[in-house]
């Protein structure tokens, strides 16, 4: 049977206010696993993997194996770019391929940052000191552009960056030399290259393991000397400094920002910490009744990735809604402790579509449902078509005869997927799940 030729053609440029449209959407979520090594042995018992995880499919996937890396330290998406810092390398990775596209060799590498073209790196390491604890690198070709020396920067271990206004905020803690913590933001003129000042947390603010940017307020999650911790809130525009102790009875194991809230779990612990910024009080505690490594919020689906391992054998992920109820979870490697969202937009997709294509759907983004044609097509029998994700992954499989077919989106995740005939090789039709 043929198949019925539509006498109204839908193409993509038939609902120009739908498309334009502009959402975001978390693609993937990426998860450093820091692996096992044995320092008294001195031996890699588990090494260090990166992996995604496809909230559509639900599946994850190990990209590739880091070695020669005792530990790992941060993961970061930045557009197609994923960056990797494991022991004293430096990787950057196509997010789509998953190809490693540059190296570099960072002793002491910890936390990274972006700024235009530019990829900001701060140091620290165990027992070893630098001439310089903050570098600055291409990110396109991870060449080395410059440092700041600790005579004119920096002068102990940093951890976290953030960037404002071309401003980067440094957080030094020499968290390595125990007992000689200290609590202070390094600021940064990227546009010059020089240091400008230094804040102090004071006291109760000393050893700053996490730094958050929200507008024009800085965060700081405080281990102290690591028998207690602290938050510090820093004003961007007046440099005005206020830190409350949270009262615990060691430092925190990991923390995030999600939606207004500081979360955190204290070492040892198995409940979540919710420090509300607007109140800069305790919210509430969430009992989630496991020890927790490594955290990442995803704020467009009010979602919390958490990391849980035993150090040695195993590492797995459960995905939190954000009442504290486990919804989803997957089994990774070691030590998953560095999580990252890839969020993509809608916006710009449709340009790309060839119009020559005999798909269209309509409605285009949909929700539920969205209708598909095959535009002009008169080939007898039914054609096999392939819902996929952007990295190629099969999540439907459906076979029409018709000349038009309704294709079921509730289960679907938000995002971009693509339908592709396996009958005609690259008619495709871009479709996305509001």
């Amino acid at each position: 049977m043929k198949r019925k030729i539509l006498l109204v053609v839908l193409t993509l440029l038939t609902v120009p206010a739908a498309l334009s449209a502009q959402s975001n959407y978390v693609h993937q979520v990426i998860v450093l696993n820091e692996g096992h090594y044995d320092y008294i042995n001195q031996v890699q018992t588990v090494p260090v993997t990166v992996g995604a995880f496809n909230p559509s499919s639900h599946s994850y996937v190990a990209f590739d194996t880091i070695y020669n890396a005792r530990f790992a330290s941060h993961v970061l998406v930045d557009g197609a770019s994923i960056y990797v810092a494991a022991d004293n390398q430096l990787i950057r990775y196509n997010a789509d391929s998953y190809q490693r596209i540059a190296t570099a060799t960072v002793p002491g590498i910890r936390k990274l940052a972006v700024w235009n073209n530019q990829l900001l790196v701060s140091r620290g390491e165990y027992l070893q000191t630098y001439n310089s604890y903050f570098q600055v690198y291409d990110k396109t070709n991870l060449s080395f552009l410059y440092e700041l020396p600790v005579a004119t920067g920096p002068q102990y271990a940093s951890e976290g960056i953030v960037v404002t206004n071309d401003i980067a905020y440094l957080a030094i803690n020499n968290g390595f030399d125990y007992g000689n913590e200290v609590g202070l933001i390094g600021r940064i003129n990227l546009v010059n290259q020089q240091y400008i000042n230094e804040i102090n947390l004071g006291n109760a603010g000393k050893n700053p393991e996490n730094i958050i940017l929200d507008n024009a307020t800085i965060y700081t999650v405080n281990n102290t000397n690591y028998t207690t911790a602290s938050i510090s809130s820093i004003d961007v525009a007046t440099q005005v400094v206020n830190t409350i102790d949270l009262m615990t009875t060691t430092g925190c194991g990991a923390s995030s920002f999600a939606s207004g809230y500081i979360v955190f779990q204290v070492m040892g612990d198995n409940r979540l910490g919710r420090f509300s910024t607007s109140s800069f009080s305790m919210h509430d505690t969430l009992m989630i009744g496991r020890t927790i490594y490594g955290m990442a919020a995803d704020e467009l689906n009010n979602l919390l990735y958490v990391g849980e391992t035993d150090y040695s054998t195993y590492g797995k992920i459960f995905i939190y809604s954000s009442p504290g109820t486990v919804i989803d979870s997957f089994d990774v490697s070691v030590s998953p402790g560095n999580i990252a969202l890839d969020v993509r937009t809608t916006a710009g997709f449709h340009e790309s579509v060839s119009t020559k294509t005999s798909l269209s759907c309509y409605p285009n983004p949909s929700q539920e449902k969205t209708r598909i044609v095959i535009n002009g097509n008169t080939k007898a029998g039914a054609d096999v078509f392939m819902l996929t994700d952007l990295s190629g992954r099969i999540l439907k499989k459906i076979v029409s005869d018709d000349s038009t077919f309704m294709l079921d989106m509730h289960a679907l995740d938000a995002g971009l997927y693509i339908l592709q005939s396996t009958s005609n090789p690259g008619e495709e039709v871009k479709i996305v799940k509001q």
